[in-house]
Order: structure tokens, then sequence, then C-alpha cells
């Protein structure tokens, strides 16, 4: 059986697409542990509507999607759990496929795949069209949260998700987590591969750039420095990763297009920042507050 973890907050259109994707499974052994963030009761109608449909356990938890996910990972009974963001859907064979492929390769902990919208481009992250074997090269092209299937035995031992890394976190760190989750298998010699025919569904993410634009890429930036940090990758990789919105940087400015600019500069220094800071932190040292 699969346990999904949806952790939802401020959302009800997208969750009820989401929840009608999944009563369309080919694989109908499956529960859903629904964490709600809301302060409200607006899902109260949604989970009775589709509580006929599949096996919905409706929780409540505070702010931070780390967080939720570990609330909903310790009520999972599964022998797999995913991660579907309230915003993405499945087709109808997604279960049915990750099944297959976990049966088909028993020395893997995690399966991952690609997510696509309605068009079947790529929308959330780049993918490519071969398995890969996923590593400390290859993490950030296997995939995102959102098409990250594993099992629960073993991610009962490597434990879940850092609390101090991802949206909402008390941390400045406000992205990182899934990637971190994933180079702590390879870290404790887990198997993981990258499957392009598994899928998951999400709308293209809005690349228009603004105030808000900006600022998450900052937070997201500081997320990823922090990532780089714990997992001591090389001083070559590190200066790679931060040499490349440094040059786009520039050439943004060299093109008079400020709001790239500002957009890759804001991402750097976020970088930067999250580096720098991720050693000393802990949720109690204040001091490690970055100031926007």
């Amino acid at each position: 059986m699969f346990s999904l973890i949806v952790c939802t907050v401020d959302r009800f259109d997208q969750l009820e697409r989401l929840f009608g994707s999944l009563a369309r499974q080919t694989l109908k052994t499956f529960e859903i542990i629904l964490v709600d963030q809301n302060e409200d009761g607006r899902l109260f109608d949604l989970v009775e509507r589709f509580a006929s449909s599949f096996p919905i356990h409706h929780l409540r938890s505070g702010r931070g999607l780390s967080h939720a996910r570990n609330n909903g990972i310790a009520k999972a009974s599964g022998t797999y759990v995913c991660f579907p963001d309230d915003d993405c859907w499945y087709e109808p064979v997604t279960l049915e496929i990750a099944a297959r492929l976990f049966r088909e390769n028993p020395a893997l902990s995690i399966v991952t795949g690609r997510t696509l919208d309605a068009d079947g481009k790529p929308s959330v992250s780049p993918t490519g069209d071969r398995s890969v074997e996923i590593s400390r090269r290859t993490y950030l092209s296997c995939g995102n949260s959102n098409g990250i299937f594993v099992r629960r035995e073993a991610l009962s031992a490597i434990g879940g998700f850092d609390e101090n890394l991802g949206v909402g976190s008390a941390s400045p760190f406000q992205s990182g987590e899934e990637a971190d989750l994933l180079l702590r298998f390879v870290g404790a010699g887990q198997k993981l591969m990258y499957f392009p025919e598994l899928i998951v569904h999400h709308d293209q993410v809005v690349n228009v750039i603004g105030t808000q634009q900006i600022e998450r890429a900052r937070k997201y930036g500081r997320g990823f420095g922090a990532l780089l940090r714990k997992h001591d990758f090389s001083l070559p990789y590190v200066t790679y990763r931060i040499a490349r919105p440094a040059i786009g940087w520039l050439v943004a400015r060299l093109r008079f297009n400020a709001d790239e600019a500002a957009f890759k500069r804001a991402w750097l220094k976020g970088i930067v920042e999250g580096y720098k800071a991720w050693p000393g932190w802990n949720g109690a040292d204040q001091s490690l507050r970055i100031e926007s």
C-alpha cells in the first residue's frame, strides 16, 4: 500500500483536482494522510466528499512544510510513502507504475519521476528522458519532492525531512529539504533511481519576475547554500554553483535587464548567506537569523 502525504495550506480547487485524479487511480491500495495547515475548516466538506473513494486521515499541523510532512510520515502505514503537492495531480497509472518499479527493482529504496504540465512539458524542474541512478552528481536533475516515492522501512531508518530546511521553516533556509533527503539516502549507501516513465503533473511555474519572486529567490538560495555546506560538497563544486548566478547577474546587467539581474543577484546572495550561516544554525539561536 502507498501512503500519500499531502500537506496543504490556502488551497482548495487544486487540492480537489488532486483528489479527483487519485479517485481515478488504477491501483486502489493507498491512503491519504492530509496534513492540514489551514486555521479554518475549509477542507471538511472536501474530505467528506472523497471519503468513500479512498481512506483519508485528516491531521492538523503548524506551519512549515518539512514539519508537516514529518507529522504525516508518523501516521503513515503503507509500504511506500510519497509526497504529492496540493497543487499537483497524478496520471491514472502513476501509483501502478511506481509499484511496478519497486517490484522490478527490489534493491531500490527510492524511485523518483518527472513533473510535467498538462501538455507534457517539464514544469517544475528539468529532468531527462533516460533512467539515471541518483548520486551526488545527479541529484538536482532527478525530479522534485512530488515525484519522490520511498520505502517506508528505509525512511524510518534514515529519518524524515530536516525541519531546518524548506518552505515555512523557522530558519532562514526556505528550500533544499527534498534534495537533502535524497543526499542523506545516498550518503547512507542506499540505492536510488530516477525513471522518466513515472509522471506527476504540475502546472507551469510562473516565470514573471517581480518583487515577490526576487525575495523568494534569496530565501530559496539560502536553503541551497545551507544544503551545500551540510553535505560537505567540494570547493570546486560550491564555486561552480556560486559562479552560475554570478555570471547570470553580470549578463543580465549587460543586457540592461534589471529584473533578471536583481533575481540572479538575490539567488547568488542567498547561496552565500546560507552557506556561511549553516554550520552554527539551530532553531533556538536567533543571532543567526539573516535580515532581509
